[in-house]
């Protein structure tokens, strides 16, 4: 029994070993190249409309905290309160609420974004009477009588926050620019 028993293993089948072999390898790592050559390229893109996002958002959501500090402090004796953008270049700039003084020495600073916490992301154009800009404490109401506008730009992508002399702020793309998302074309 026992020659029995050492002879169906002598006689049996080779063993499948559980392992790639080089060539097994060498394809699944340009198999995998290939397919991440074609998904980078859609992630970079959809990284950099999702940092233009929440850039322009975020601008947005600054401004009008910005008209609700105005007409929260209300009255002719409480503080002004300023929105300030400034820029010295494409990729460094800074929006600013401030209180007093236009976000000068002596002022309170209630809310900064700068283009350092938004890698890539650039302030390419804005109106001049954001670049100091006095809310009306008693209406909320901004200092300018036109329609003003900030312009970002990340990698191929642009949007535009436009604000009306009421105060009301929208976002768009700008005529001309790539479509994405819900964003209409600015009028």
């Amino acid at each position: 029994m026992l020659y029995l028993n050492n002879r169906s293993t002598i006689n049996c089948p080779m063993r499948k070993h559980l392992a790639f072999s080089l060539i097994e390898l060498m394809v699944t790592l340009i198999v995998l190249g290939i397919i991440l050559s074609i998904a980078i390229p859609g992630f970079t893109g959809m990284l950099q409309r999702y940092r233009l996002q929440s850039t322009v958002l975020e601008a947005q959501n600054d401004w009008l905290f910005t008209r609700s500090t105005a007409v929260k402090f209300g009255g002719a004796r409480s503080p002004a309160v300023f929105y300030v953008a400034k820029r010295t270049s494409n990729q460094s700039w800074s929006l600013q609420v401030c209180t007093i003084t236009a976000c000068g020495e002596g002022s309170t600073l209630l809310r900064q974004q700068k283009s350092e916490e938004h890698r890539g992301v650039e302030l390419i154009s804005l109106s001049d009477a954001l670049k100091e800009n006095k809310f009306h404490n008693y209406n909320g109401l901004p200092d300018f009588a036109q329609q003003q506008f900030l312009q970002f730009q990340s990698g191929k992508y642009q949007l535009q926050l436009q604000i009306t002399a009421t105060g009301l702020s929208t976002l768009c793309r700008p005529k001309g620019s790539i479509a994405f998302g819900r964003y209409a074309e600015c009028i």
